[in-house]
């Protein structure tokens, strides 16, 4: 039986050819999601099987050799073969077995209680049911197994202060969505919303935190600048990305 998300596949195949065609690069300094995600990751391991909810180009899954520990079963999945295919080079490159599999959020092809660590980052923003994608993400959890999962935090305040003036005149000459090349589901959630969402899909809520402050189009050294400032703050929730940290 088909989800609703099914009817994106062509969207996010056709993203996947422009936007994933090449090996991930997320050793800068300035990717703070790459940086925050992946220290909260590694404090998750080791496991022994763990699962990336929309690997996208297969970064996550990549890092775990960095990270010092790759888990006896490690699988990914994303709706779109394009991507999966930049996500296998990814692995392979970085020596990291991995179960990448084209499938929707919304429907996972996995038995119950299959993994004890999952990761979904930047995903569920994206879907046309994002309920019953966490009812599965879930249903495929072991109990007491740990959920890490991101997503875009509707209270960015800092970051919607700084971009202000740019975003009037973006309004002003009407020119937002013209840089989009692929259009697709977009949204973003307050924290108390997305919280209550989890509890809804039987999660228990062991963190929530927000992170990052960014300036788009800024010269990097201004992006430097709002990484350092976010790092030193330590746990807030003003910043642009949601993290949770949650348990089945």
């Amino acid at each position: 039986m088909s989800k609703p998300s099914d009817a994106l596949r062509q969207v996010y195949e056709q993203r996947g050819a422009l936007e994933y065609a090449h090996l991930p690069d997320s050793s800068s300094a300035l990717d703070r999601k790459f940086e925050r995600i992946t220290e909260v990751l590694g404090r998750l391991l080791p496991c022994e099987a763990l699962l990336d909810a929309g690997c996208g180009d297969g970064r996550y899954l990549a890092a775990l050799r960095s990270l010092g520990y790759v888990p006896p079963r490690v699988a990914g999945i994303d709706i779109a073969d394009s991507i999966l295919a930049t996500a296998a080079s990814a692995t392979a490159a970085a020596g990291v077995p991995a179960e990448l599999v084209r499938a929707n959020l919304e429907e996972l092809p996995f038995e119950d209680e299959a993994f004890d660590v999952i990761l979904c980052t930047q995903v569920i923003e994206h879907l046309l049911d994002p309920i019953q994608a966490l009812r599965e993400l879930h249903r495929v959890l072991q109990p007491g197994g740990v959920l890490l999962i991101t997503t875009d935090h509707r209270g960015n305040r800092v970051s919607r202060f700084l971009n202000g003036p740019r975003t009037m005149l973006v309004r002003l000459l009407r020119l937002r969505g013209r840089r989009r090349r692929v259009h697709f589901p977009h949204r973003d959630f307050e924290r108390d919303e997305f919280s209550g969402m989890l509890h809804a899909a039987g999660f228990s809520v062991r963190r929530i935190e927000t992170f990052r402050f960014h300036v788009t189009d800024a010269p990097a050294a201004i992006q430097r600048l709002l990484n350092t400032v976010d790092r030193r703050l330590g746990p807030h929730g003003v910043g642009d990305i949601l993290l949770v940290v949650c348990e089945a």
